[in-house]
């Protein structure tokens, strides 16, 4: 990939940038991992071509997988939908006892999800914990929305978990690691990590270990699949925030993701006042920083105060939580090879389709830009923003969430071709 400079392009619709093709993942029976893939680019070969949008009936936090013809898909008033993908048909819905903010998981037939909110308590940070109601992983049956078991965890099950292996484990607001049988719901070991969990999603690593992040202690962690034994801990800043609500993203070499520090002479990073967002590198068979960059300065949110990153072709993508910014930053070096001003910020996943990145906005635009250069492509204005709700690229179609529950299947060409900025 050519080297750019790192220039500041401002939010607009240009006219379209010719680029290479790249391959697609085949439709998928299973789907064991946060965003499919440890790169985060779902893009799924499909022929997939429709126009739609179907109301789920609560804000959607959590990210779509597809299989075959059908889209899952939980949202924050606690439902979880199977939706036809060619026509936004839903085939069935089931209501849970609280808010199902995890991706879902596709497991030999079972449909597996976390459910619990993102209420946090606690007087002092070692009390602190996530998750005011039920909090627990359910496994549905994928062509009904049955019950197959049911599972009570410590803390909030917000954070996706993974199948590894076939042992399903998970990382908790309460600061418990869980594994179970996925076939079963039974309990095979259950960890004290002292450090929550929150939006963030267990990392696959290799066939016998995970990665994950947690708050309190502000801590990436390497684990053992087997019995949660600690393989690496790697530390930073107490006066920093944002951890545990961002899933890693990996090459199979590094580990990237970001977080939030204050602004001095602010000693603690506090939503609604200023913090600047970091990006970083760990080394994933030792935990060494590779690389820590920091990006731009913005008001911290209340919630979601981490984006979702994207690793494609020897580059990391980020967005940000705090300003309206897509960043393409060199996996091996941390430079930043562009930075592209949009119309809000950007919690949500990307995809890379055919050298093009799609992704969603806080302030409601659809964006497509040049993989290469950060140019806009095309830009869409939509109905409703986009949080952490993050799309799936399945044949020319891009399947995404929204904050008003409406769930969008979009021609990518309508996105390309759209000038709405």
């Amino acid at each position: 990939m050519a080297i750019i400079s790192p220039l500041l392009k401002a939010a607009g619709c240009g006219a379209l940038v010719a680029s290479a093709t790249i391959a697609a993942m085949q439709p998928q029976s299973n789907w064991t991992q946060f965003r499919l893939d440890t790169t985060h680019n779902v893009v799924i070969g499909n022929a997939l071509r429709a126009n739609w949008t179907t109301v789920t009936g609560g804000p959607i936090s959590s990210s779509p997988i597809v299989s075959g013809n059908t889209v899952y898909i939980g949202n924050n008033h606690g439902f979880v939908d199977a939706i036809d993908a060619r026509t936004g048909r839903i085939i069935w819905s089931r209501h849970l006892s609280n808010d199902v903010m995890s991706q879902p998981l596709l497991y030999d037939g079972e449909l597996i999800v976390g459910e619990g909110d993102e209420q946090s308590f606690g007087s002092d940070p070692s009390s602190v914990y996530v998750g005011e109601g039920t909090s627990a992983i359910v496994a549905l049956d994928a062509q009904t929305g049955a019950t197959k078991w049911y599972r009570n965890v410590a803390g909030s099950a917000m954070p996706t978990g993974a199948i590894i292996n076939g042992t399903y484990v998970e990382h908790n607001g309460a600061g418990w690691i869980t594994a179970l049988d996925p076939s079963d719901g039974h309990i095979l070991y259950r960890r004290y990590l002292h450090s929550i969990a929150s939006m963030t999603a267990i990392l696959p690593d290799g066939n016998n270990a995970f990665v994950t992040i947690g708050v309190l202690s502000n801590s990436v962690f390497k684990l053992q699949l087997n019995d949660g034994k600690t393989l690496w801990q790697t530390n930073f800043s107490a006066a920093g925030s944002g951890h545990g609500d961002c899933p890693p993203a990996s090459d199979g070499n590094v580990m990237v993701c970001v977080y939030m520090m204050p602004v001095p002479p602010t000693k603690y990073t506090t939503p609604g006042v200023l913090a600047v967002q970091h990006a970083y590198a760990l080394d994933l068979k030792t935990g060494a920083k590779r690389w820590d960059i920091t990006l731009e300065r913005g008001v911290l949110p209340i919630r979601n105060e981490a984006s979702i990153p994207l690793i494609d072709r020897g580059v990391a993508y980020f967005g940000s939580s705090i300003a309206p910014y897509m960043h393409a930053v060199d996996v091996a070096t941390g430079r930043v090879l562009w930075t592209q001003k949009v119309r809000g910020p950007v919690k949500g996943g990307i995809v890379a389709v055919n050298g093009r990145l799609y992704f969603g906005d806080l302030h409601g635009y659809l964006w497509s830009l040049d993989e290469r250069t950060g140019h806009v492509v095309g830009c869409k204005r939509m109905r409703s923003g986009f949080n952490v709700d993050s799309p799936v690229a399945v044949g020319q179609t891009l399947v995404i969430g929204s904050r008003t529950g409406s769930l969008y299947a979009i021609p990518l060409q309508d996105i390309d071709n759209a000038h709405d900025g």
